[in-house]
């Protein structure tokens, strides 16, 4: 009995840390988003066409570059142990963050934010280590709080950096953030106890070979397309929603913080969907929570094409958030059932490197599609992406969905 109450605790213990520690993983890697571009002038690049260009090459660069190397480093994790790999991962993380701020060229602040992007191992390794320390039953659970975490770490990080640049300079926040990530990775090393073999050299399968294994099994291909249209459709709708919102309230000086409120209502829907998600799994099965997601999702992006009211187009994006917040985790839950602990990492940086390149495309076609076709064209896309998703799912038989213990239910 004493047995089974330390292990309870061992497993909620480690759950707390890991959570935190992607928590501030995700504040630390989103934070700079509010102060960049300022930052950039002060690197003298002061030209408003230059400004913006520069301003997404950094950021895109960054998300690029983890998308590409995330899965080499869940497969690293995999051979060599979770824990070790995100204590490094959080090391040179909490270096490049320091090194940014004494640059003195644009040049050196890609480059850092390059080689950040290949280093960028850390989120795939954290959620395989804490899914790896956590009992079956409560993986639903688990995976849903730590979705909560990126995208409440998500909106906090930008708000942290950018209220630090504003009171003590841009430089700053670099050195706050790198500082953080040495906190959690001091934290992780004290209070995260993982009991992991390594592989042995000639059980070792290559990075590709891997890959392959993964891409060969069905359901994993339809759950990255799943979670590549989630993370398309939060980061497409961002750059442009300001301009869609201004025929709503035209002549109004309170553009920016209507705008910043309604993104932030999405997040917020998209945050309590996801941590409510373990309960809504005990009634329904995966594939039954993300058709009928998807097709609510593709309800609420048409419904913002006909809002007539800064209050209806709030609502839709809160529904459009709770959609995207419920498809994610549940995703994730099936990659889990899917693959076999021993290629969780891999797998994780699967499925991190099609959301990370959600992010990197969403954006380039929101800002295509607006100058080819106008603002609206971006919404039908999406709509027409979550059908095709519905419809997929709707006549697809989801093998891994049997072995959820949601779907017993």
């Amino acid at each position: 009995m004493e047995n089974s109450i330390a292990h309870s605790n061992a497993w909620k213990k480690t759950f707390a840390v890991m959570w935190l520690a992607q928590f501030i993983g995700m504040s630390a890697i989103t934070g700079v988003v509010s102060f960049l571009p300022l930052y950039i002038t002060h690197l003298g690049v002061t030209d408003t066409g230059s400004l913006g260009l520069w301003a997404g090459i950094l950021m895109g660069a960054t998300s690029f570059c983890a998308a590409v190397s995330n899965p080499w480093w869940g497969t690293i994790a995999d051979h060599y142990g979770r824990k070790r790999l995100v204590e490094q991962v959080l090391f040179v993380f909490g270096s490049i963050m320091i090194a940014m701020s004494f640059v003195t060229s644009v040049w050196q602040l890609l480059g850092l934010r390059i080689f950040q992007g290949l280093c960028g191992g850390f989120m795939a390794s954290a959620t395989a280590l804490g899914i790896s320390l956590t009992p079956k039953e409560k993986i639903p659970f688990v995976v849903g709080m730590f979705q909560t975490a990126l995208i409440v770490g998500g909106a906090v990080g930008p708000m942290l950096g950018g209220l630090i640049a504003d009171h003590f300079g841009c430089r700053l926040p670099f050195v706050i953030f790198g500082l953080l990530c040495f906190t959690v990775l001091l934290l992780i090393r004290s209070a995260v106890i993982e009991h992991f073999t390594p592989t042995a050299k000639t059980a070792r399968i290559s990075v590709m070979d891997t890959l392959h294994s993964l891409w060969a099994i069905a359901d994993m291909r339809l759950m990255l397309l799943i979670l590549f249209l989630a993370q398309f459709a939060m980061q497409s709708i961002g750059p442009i929603l300001p301009l869609y919102i201004q025929q709503f309230v035209r002549g109004s000086d309170s553009l920016a913080s209507i705008s910043g409120t309604i993104i932030a209502i999405g997040g917020i829907a998209s945050a309590l969907a996801s941590a409510s998600s373990g309960l809504v799994y005990r009634r329904f099965s995966h594939q039954q929570i993300l058709a009928a997601a998807a097709l609510l999702g593709a309800i609420s992006f048409v419904g913002q094409l006909t809002a007539t009211s800064i209050v209806s187009l709030a609502l839709l994006r809160a529904l459009n958030g709770f959609c995207i917040g419920m498809m994610i985790p549940s995703a994730n839950t099936i990659v889990t059932w899917l693959i076999p602990e021993s290629q969780r990492g891999a797998a994780y940086g699967v499925t991190n490197g099609a959301t990370l390149m959600g992010n990197v495309l969403g954006p380039l076609a929101a800002g295509a599609l607006s100058m080819i076709a106008g603002l609206t064209a971006i919404f039908w896309l999406t709509a027409l992406l979550f059908l095709t998703a519905f419809g997929l799912l709707l006549h697809y038989h989801l093998k891994s969905s049997e072995e959820c213990p949601a779907a017993s239910h």
